[in-house]
């Protein structure tokens, strides 16, 4: 999942979960490259914070799955 080697901080993926339904992947890296260099040393790539994004939403998914009532079937 760390598409620039050095895995995502928990800040980090605070802020994506708070902010990827509002902007690009591309914008989130490049503000995380800003405001979170401590956590990765000043770059955070794209591709990592799609791959971020995808786990979110898989994760959303199976949850929704085990939350929704099983339907009896005929």
């Amino acid at each position: 999942m760390m598409a620039s080697g050095k895995p995502l901080s928990d800040r980090e993926k605070a802020f994506i979960k708070e902010n990827m339904r509002e902007k690009f992947p591309s914008v989130l890296a490049r503000h995380l490259a800003m405001h979170y260099s401590a956590d990765n040393n000043g770059s955070r790539s794209t591709r990592t914070v799609q791959e971020y994004i995808r786990k979110l939403e898989r994760e959303a998914e199976k949850k929704a799955k085990a939350a929704a009532p099983a339907r009896a079937s005929g």
